[in-house]
């Protein structure tokens, strides 16, 4: 997506190695991404259930639809990765949590995702929200103090499930 391009420039900046995956080669190819460590188009489940994910692995979600975030989500969130971000709405969020908790995902697992993404800046364009993005890894990497977008609303939505209520 938008995002994509900026955030994979961004993050090989600040000194991450950047794999990009999309099961559409005409999004995941290396014209879109030249500084890209890996390119990889192929389905995100299959993909995602061989690649190494290790502690020092941050995996970041900015899929074209919620339903790739759940397939993605249920492939690492039980991984030892550093961190998971998710971009999406309050709705979108909620609805990836809900879903997932009805599965079986424990809570404690669900409080690992960062959702929405990135610190609090109010960000706009896609550059400033890759930014942000990179910036909320760079916390996590460093246990900075900074506040991410996700704080109160991850809290919440793990609040509601375990007491049982929708969103209202």
């Amino acid at each position: 997506g938008h995002i994509a391009v900026p955030l994979a420039e961004v993050c090989k900046l600040a000194g991450f190695r950047v794999a990009v995956l999309d099961d559409r080669p005409s999004f995941a190819n290396r014209e879109r991404f030249p500084d890209a460590d890996e390119v990889i188009a192929a389905g995100f489940e299959e993909t995602l259930a061989e690649y190494p994910l290790t502690p020092d692995t941050f995996v970041v979600l900015i899929t074209r639809g919620h339903q790739y975030d759940v397939y993605s989500l249920r492939k690492v969130i039980n991984e030892p990765v550093k961190y998971i971000g998710m971009i999406g709405s309050k709705r979108r969020v909620w609805a990836v949590f809900k879903l997932l908790h009805d599965e079986g995902v424990p809570l404690d697992k669900l409080a690992r995702i960062y959702a929405p993404i990135g610190i609090d800046v109010k960000a706009e364009t896609p550059a400033e929200i890759a930014v942000i993005i990179a910036a909320e890894m760079i916390k996590v990497m460093h246990g900075g103090a900074a506040k991410s977008l996700s704080d109160d609303i991850r809290d919440r939505y793990i609040r509601l499930l375990a007491e049982g209520k929708e969103l209202g």
